[in-house]
């Protein structure tokens, strides 16, 4: 039997670092950030369940939309930003003084030139693609995922055939959303790009 499934994925809001690699590194939103956050989420647009990332600039507005609308809410390790390592923190300005061959590699093939001890794109994407699966497998019918802009690429990327090297051709912008659909049986799945980077979800 055919099954559709409706997922919103929400990029968090402005963090108070900036111009960074921000990846793991665990940082609040910043007040504006928190702001556009909560206008994007006002509107409950007949979700069912609420996954986010572990970290704070995920969590909390993930946290808001789950009181307001009294849905459950599903914390996801698997969910966090890419890792960047080494990197991971630093300005993109610092980086490039020091390391600045090796920055431009990652740019043109992340998968030839991950950051120093940073998370290899294969794995990256073996997390996203169990984030797929474990969406798929849930009751829920549409379901909000508050995360990062590089899993939105991913996710995204993975769908659509976009390899690595072209994700940041996407547009993810702070607080806004993607709008997938899934139609899937026991043994297909077939996706839909609904909307990509709008403000509100239909």
């Amino acid at each position: 039997m055919l099954e559709s499934k409706f997922v919103d994925l929400l990029r968090h809001g402005e963090p108070k670092l900036s111009g960074v690699y921000l990846g793991r590194t665990d940082v609040q939103l910043s007040n504006l950030g928190e702001q556009e956050s909560q206008e994007a989420l006002q509107h409950n647009s007949d979700w069912e369940l609420v996954v986010c990332s572990p970290l704070k600039r995920c969590l909390k507005s993930a946290q808001w939309v789950a009181e307001q609308h009294n849905l459950k809410l599903v914390v996801l390790e698997q969910l966090q930003e890419y890792d960047f390592g080494d990197w991971d923190g630093q300005s993109f300005e610092a980086v490039y003084a020091h390391h600045a061959e090796q920055a431009d590699g990652f740019w043109k093939s992340p998968i030839d030139y991950p950051p120093p001890n940073g998370e290899l794109i294969p794995q990256f994407i073996a997390r996203i693609n169990w984030v797929t699966a474990w969406l798929l497998a849930r009751k829920e019918q549409k379901i909000l995922v508050v995360t990062h802009g590089g899993v939105v690429r991913c996710m995204l990327g993975e769908l659509l055939g976009v390899k690595p090297e072209h994700w940041n051709r996407i547009k993810v912008d702070y607080s806004h959303f993607t709008q997938l659909k899934f139609d899937y049986n026991a043994e297909q799945c077939w996706s839909q790009l609904l909307r990509s980077n709008c403000k509100k979800p239909l």
